[in-house]
């Protein structure tokens, strides 16, 4: 009989001990979960509350154009070194690269560089080199795209 009264003392408490462990490992995953949902939540939120809109390109001479871009969103955009630009025919887009010594590039004109923090409705410029002449009878895409993913683009003719 005693033997009996020691194997269900075992048995319970090794049940105690993988329940422990099982009600452990629920609530370890449960946490990260809950950091996925957070982070996930913050990346969507960003998103959502960061907009810009290219408002107008003009061309400045035979292989340049001007873009203003304002800051619809309802936050500050940060990171200005992120952004990408792509430019080109709307046949051939390309990614063009920031102040890079080469044709093309862009950068920022006035005082906008890549340390500042564009404001909400603050309305930036930038300046875009092509490597070739631009064509009159052709459209042009140029596209904006900002650290947390948010693009805008803009499609034109040059005369």
């Amino acid at each position: 009989m005693s033997s009996g009264m020691i194997s269900e003392g075992i048995l319970i408490i090794a049940s105690i001990v993988v329940a422990g462990l099982i009600t452990g490992i629920v609530v370890s995953k449960v946490g990260t979960f809950e950091g996925y949902y957070t982070a996930n939540t913050e990346a969507q939120k960003d998103k959502m509350l960061s907009k810009f809109e290219i408002i107008h390109v003009s061309k400045i001479n035979s292989t340049s154009v001007n873009a203003w871009i304002k800051n619809t969103g309802l936050t500050p955009i940060r990171e200005l070194n992120s952004v990408d630009v792509y430019f080109g025919p709307i046949t051939a887009v390309n990614y063009v690269g920031y102040s890079t010594g080469s044709t093309p590039q862009w950068s920022f004109e006035g005082s906008t560089n890549t340390s500042s923090v564009w404001n909400q409705g603050e309305t930036i410029q930038i300046q875009l080199q092509d490597d070739s002449a631009l064509q009159t009878s052709t459209s042009y895409l140029i596209q904006l795209t900002i650290s947390n993913g948010e693009s805008n683009d803009h499609i034109f003719s040059v005369s």
